[in-house]
């Protein structure tokens, strides 16, 4: 039976062409990074990272050991501050509770962990307003996206606007079909239910989102920022870690934080507009699931759930990662009639993300955000290979001793 056929009757999956698509861009562009493919205790898995803005704002990493894999995106906005905060703190968080369990871990873990990161940075934000006069630190914010695959259980939870997709095998034999779920939900406020949200939280503050879109009458000034709905004009995603400013009263009503005149809110609030609780997710690992794909919203913003899926699916596993990353920044570079092979030569933006405006240089956030991008794929017969305890990142931290290696110690005490 021919494909063409399969795909009418059954929904079998045209593959997708990754021969014809050349990492020789990616492998010469500065500000790319990616890792070979490494081995996890079920299976391997692949990262690669695009940075688009002053500093990669983006911070991840896998951590892996005999029995389990941790992987993290830490998404920031308006700089890197929250990102590398949590970061430094959240793996080492959620082992500590899980030791504290008795070893047990469970979806209350996740909230704990989140909860903790978000108390954390929001008391970092205080001293550094209060005793360095370091206002801007109350502006920061970063997305959390986390992943804990342990004793045959997937526990997963989210904050903000990254995303990550599990993708399964239906039906056997030649008419295998590939399901794609969304684990949790995303946060971004063009989400009709994130908007229905905002809606019944805030009833009485008719503004509290609104669409935005930069504009110039020059026609040699380009946006740095695509069309899209926002809280109060300031950011897209309803839930973050940090950004005191739209959360607590100290940042929000006295007078002595100057906030800069873009950052001021214009219509006024009484209550928190951010939140930072995650929506989580939790089930065991089944033998008909394949893969994870991991992704910050820069990757999201210019791919589907189903085209991403499609491509690692019908994919050979090298390299998947950075192809990944070069199919979402050519989509990102065609949006402007060109080629990631015209902008590779584009310098980063001069500023954090977040300072939206017309610009009259051309740069790399005219066409793509930082990019993350993380595929673990799950094998139904490990081959009895045990991976060394290890982290790995795609970011400018160097690659450390994992936390694995103290939470295991501890468990043989």
């Amino acid at each position: 039976m021919g494909l063409f056929l399969k795909y009418l009757l059954f929904g079998v999956l045209f593959p997708y062409k990754t021969n014809r698509v050349s990492t020789e861009t990616f492998n010469a562009d500065p500000l790319a990074r990616s890792m070979r493919l490494e081995r996890h205790y079920r299976g391997e898995f692949s990262i690669a990272a695009v940075q688009s803005n002053k500093d990669m704002e983006d911070h991840s990493h896998v951590d892996v050991s005999h029995d389990a894999i941790f992987v993290g995106i830490y998404d920031g906005f308006k700089g890197n501050t929250a990102a590398t905060y949590i970061r430094r703190h959240i793996f080492q968080g959620l082992l500590r509770r899980i030791m504290e369990n008795n070893n047990n871990m469970t979806v209350a873990i996740l909230r704990e962990v989140v909860e903790e990161i978000e108390s954390g940075f929001m008391e970092f934000a205080r001293t550094s307003f209060e005793h360095q006069h370091q206002e801007h630190i109350a502006l920061v914010s970063s997305g959390c996206l986390i992943c804990f695959i342990w004793r045959g259980i997937v526990y997963l939870a989210n904050v903000g606007d990254s995303r990550a997709i599990l993708c399964s095998e239906k039906d056997v034999g030649p008419f295998k079909r590939l399901r794609v779920k969304q684990m949790v939900r995303d946060h971004n406020c063009d989400n009709s239910d994130i908007q229905k949200e905002l809606r019944k939280l805030h009833p009485d503050d008719e503004p509290i989102y609104e669409f935005s879109e930069l504009y110039h009458p020059d026609e040699n000034y380009h946006a740095n920022k695509d069309p899209s709905w926002t809280i109060k004009g300031l950011i897209e995603t309803s839930r973050c870690i940090g950004y005191a400013y739209l959360k607590k009263v100290p940042f929000t009503q006295r007078s002595s934080f100057q906030i800069p005149m873009r950052e001021r809110v214009v219509s006024a609030f009484t209550g928190p507009v951010l939140r930072s609780e995650p929506d989580v997710y939790s089930r065991d690992l089944k033998d008909s699931d394949i893969f994870i794909i991991f992704g910050s919203s820069g990757f999201w913003k210019l791919m589907s759930n189903e085209l991403a899926a499609r491509i690692v699916h019908t994919s050979p596993r090298d390299d998947i990662a950075k192809k990944l990353a070069i199919i979402a920044i050519e989509k990102g570079a065609s949006k402007r009639e060109s080629k990631y092979s015209d902008i590779v030569e584009l310098p980063k933006g001069n500023c954090a993300s977040g300072n939206w405006d017309m610009v009259l240089d051309r740069s790399r956030p005219l066409y793509h955000d930082d990019i993350t991008v993380i595929v673990v794929f799950f094998d139904k017969r490990p081959n009895g290979v045990r991976p060394e305890i290890k982290s790995y990142t795609c970011n400018d931290y160097a690659n450390l001793p994992s936390e694995f290696i103290y939470f295991y110690n501890n468990m043989n005490v």
